[in-house]
């Protein structure tokens, strides 16, 4: 910063007098001075010596190094002075584009800071958000002792509001509790509509990565917040080259009092934003100051045209390219309250603004008080001209609950480092080793272009004792031309005089002039680096797995992670800005706007409610704690745990779950650890249950085998009484059968002889009857005989016949 005279001296516009009264700063001459002297002090872009060409020039070259597609021509330059046969055509051979050593560098820091995301943690700070979680840890701590109690009333159906299961058992694991899960409202509120504005601005994915880009390349990166009624809070990026700020040594920025960015734009947007401030005529001179600059064609200032589509006329300017200061810049005003007292006797303390009268000959005693807060100014500037637009004082602005009398820009900034209001960069560190390499790399081709093919040493003189075939002689070239064809060239290896000779033809074998001391300046530029960006062959992952040990690897990566600890650092300081400043920008918004009805079906009524509703309540403060999820070789080692807690049976499956859910590391090894010894402690527990149960088996088993002798041998016992008495009463019904069988045998021998002899008794008669039988019929057959003789020859009667029965009956009537 200049004085005034220096300023005078130099040519620098001053900037305003910072103790005017709030209405002089209200007028757009306060703000117009204001924006001319950071004009002045940033210089212009086409001033090589001003420092927002100097820093813009720098930051261009640290991006062009970082995309690889920095300018080539100074190689070709060196290269040319350097080789003093620069005109044998070699350097037309060569490929000049340049090595994408600083690129892989770049993507590989990028790449390890965004690998681990990121995400904001809100703790409420205030007396009443910290009474709020006290009440609630003692509440969780109660519940915790009386969990025997409410496991009984879960079981009997009661109505609970803590789920039993839920809780923690010791000690280290309330801890681990409560600092996960105790949560206030308020904090669960902010926490959801922070994520939720970050989310809708698509912040991570996209502006975070360029802010973690810019910080490699150029050291810088800027965002700005910006409360639109049609979009909310909105985050935007803003190119470092563009941004601008006061005097300071702080990377962080914490000190300065104004800070802007410029824009680029047409003066038909120019129109759309500034609409109705300016006229048509100011316009056209706000082009004619910038005509033929920035590729403004000077043929279209006069041109215009009337435009059917939006009805008006449109001109050739419209398409002109101007520069706009969007700036905000801190001052400090007077706010008046009064103590008063009403005509009931009571005492009150009412605002009246930046200005303040004391009424005369006034009834009731009145008493002015002042503060000194700091107010936020701002406006656009359309550099080179006169023009001022949007200019005003700053409303709903950010401020700390706890110190209002303090306020902050719309603009998130952080730097890794700051010399003369130029950051210095990873990237711009290793420029001069990338150019070395670069030089080497085409040295090495220019080396590659000039190498000479394989030659032929002949000896003219020796050629007298070659075989030259019938009477011919033979040229060098025709002598080459054998060799080269057949392979095969023949020699006397002595001399007329009887001595040696060597052959007349050898080859000579041609290398590359100087390759390895080229690959070695190139694997030393490399080196360096490395050194310089502190990015190893670990971490890079070029070093093969097998070829270090485990612990040369883990210290090789710490101390990569120790090289661009101060990038990270910077990327998770502007996280942490950005999400401050919209935690407060959420605490601002007016219950009936857009805006607030927007968030309230995002995150519910209620949760907006409690973030921005200080009506009966006084307003959060919240600390806002930036954590990032674990990385790689984090999230491999705790895995590794897990895995062989699992395999020893020393961890449930849903404690490995829950481990694995938590995005801290640390808090993921405390919960490790404590369910290990939670685990460890159940399975003696229950070892010593069952040793206690096997014991008891054991006893029970030997009482059971005795009881079971005992009753076996009573049972052998009664089986044999049974047996003697099944054998006694078995006999008995034996004897008593076979007594009844004799009887019966008997008594059938007795009917057996007496059916025998009435048998035999009825054959006798039988036979007697039948005796007498034959003897009728013997009789019967003879009278037969006799009655034929008689009639025959008395031929009286008639012959009787011969059946017997007739005979019977005959001499039975007779």
């Amino acid at each position: 910063m200049y004085s005034k005279q220096e300023g005078d001296k130099f040519g620098l516009k001053s900037f305003p007098d910072p103790l005017a009264d709030h209405a002089t700063k209200c007028s757009k001459s306060y703000g117009l001075t204001y924006a001319k002297a950071i004009e002045s002090q940033w210089g212009s872009i086409d001033d090589e010596a001003s420092l927002y060409r100097r820093r813009l020039k720098e930051f261009e070259r640290n991006r062009d190094y970082a995309n690889g597609t920095q300018d080539t021509s100074v190689y070709k330059q060196i290269l040319t002075s350097l080789d003093p046969n620069a005109g044998d055509g070699s350097l037309l051979n060569i490929d000049w584009r340049p090595v994408p050593i600083v690129p892989k560098f770049v993507n590989i820091v990028v790449n390890k800071i965004l690998s681990r995301k990121p995400y904001p943690n809100l703790e409420a700070v205030d007396p009443l958000s910290q009474t709020q979680k006290d009440g609630k840890k003692n509440y969780i701590k109660a519940a915790i002792k009386q969990k025997p109690l409410l496991e009984e009333a879960k079981q009997l159906g009661l109505d609970i509001e803590v789920e039993p299961d839920q809780l923690p058992d010791t000690p280290e694991e309330v801890e681990i509790f409560m600092d996960s899960f105790i949560k206030t409202d308020a904090e669960v509120a902010a926490q959801l509509a922070t994520e939720m504005t970050l989310e809708w601005n698509d912040f991570n994915d996209s502006i975070y990565r360029r802010c973690v880009e810019d910080l490699v390349n150029v050291g810088l990166a800027v965002t700005k917040r910006e409360n639109d009624p049609n979009y909310g809070i909105t985050e935007k990026y803003v190119d470092p080259i563009s941004f601008i700020h006061s005097f300071t040594e702080d990377p962080n920025m914490n000190d300065i009092m104004y800070c802007g960015y410029v824009r680029k734009m047409t003066i038909q947007e120019l129109k759309r934003i500034a609409g109705d401030q300016f006229t048509e005529d100011e316009y056209k001179k706000i082009a004619m100051t910038v005509r033929n600059r920035y590729g403004n064609s000077s043929s279209k200032l006069d041109s215009r045209y009337y435009d059917k589509n939006i009805q008006r006329y449109s001109y050739g300017y419209d398409e002109y390219t101007i520069e706009v200061l969007d700036f905000e810049y801190k001052s400090t005003d007077e706010v008046f309250f009064e103590d008063k007292e009403t005509r009931f006797g009571n005492r009150g303390f009412y605002y009246k603004g930046y200005s303040y009268k004391e009424p005369k000959n006034s009834v009731y005693e009145r008493k002015p008080s002042c503060m000194n807060i700091e107010t936020l100014w701002g406006g656009k500037y359309i550099i080179g001209t006169d023009k001022l637009f949007d200019y005003g004082m700053k409303m709903n602005v950010p401020r700390n609950v706890h110190d209002i009398s303090k306020c902050r820009f719309s603009f998130s900034f952080s730097s890794v480092n700051l010399r003369r209001m130029i950051p210095k960069s990873m990237t711009g560190q290793v420029i001069g080793f990338a150019d070395m390499l670069q030089i080497t790399h085409l040295k090495l081709q220019q080396s590659i272009a000039k190498a000479k093919p394989d030659g032929l040493i002949i000896d003219v003189e020796g050629l007298e004792n070659v075989q030259l075939g019938k009477g011919g002689e033979l040229q060098p070239l025709e002598i080459q031309d054998i060799y080269e064809q057949t392979g095969v060239f023949y020699y006397r290896s002595k001399n007329p005089e009887g001595g040696f000779q060597n052959p007349p033809v050898r080859e000579i074998g041609n290398s590359i002039r100087n390759i390895n001391e080229l690959i070695g300046l190139y694997n030393h530029y490399l080196r360096m680096i490395r050194d310089s960006t502190g990015i190893n062959e670990v971490m890079d992952g070029t070093s093969p797995k097998g070829e270090q040990l485990v612990g040369v690897r883990q210290q090789a990566m710490q101390a990569g992670n120790n090289a661009i600890y101060g990038i990270e650092n910077a990327s998770m300081i502007l996280y942490k800005k950005v999400c401050q400043d919209i935690v407060r920008a959420l605490q601002i918004l007016p219950p009936k706007s857009v805006v607030y009805q927007a968030y309230e079906k995002a995150i519910g009524k209620t949760n907006m409610k409690v973030v921005s509703s200080f009506r009966d309540l006084p307003m959060y403060n919240f600390g806002v704690l930036v954590s990032k999820e674990m990385d790689d070789v984090d999230k491999a080692y705790l895995e590794q745990n897990i895995q062989v807690s699992l395999s020893q049976k020393e961890l449930d499956i849903e404690d490995a779950i829950n481990i694995r859910n938590l995005k801290d590391v640390n808090q993921a090894e405390r919960l490790l650890i404590v369910r290990r010894k939670k685990r460890m402690k159940a399975l003696q527990e229950q070892a010593a249950a069952n040793s206690q149960a096997q014991a008891q088996a054991n006893v029970q088993s030997i009482q059971a085998k005795s009881q079971a002798d005992a009753q076996m041998q009573q049972l052998k016992n009664q089986g044999e009484a049974q047996l003697e008495q099944l054998k006694a009463q078995l006999e008995a019904q034996r004897m008593q059968m076979r007594h009844e069988m004799e009887k019966e045998l008997k008594a059938m021998e007795l009917q057996m002889a007496q059916m025998k002899m009435q048998q035999d008794q009825q054959f006798r008669e039988g036979l007697e009857m039948k005796k007498d039988d034959r003897k009728d019929k013997r009789v019967a057959k003879q009278a037969v005989e006799q009655s034929k003789l008689i009639s025959q020859r008395q031929g009286k009667r008639e012959e009787l016949s011969e059946r017997e029965e007739d005979i019977l009956d005959i001499l039975t009537q007779e």
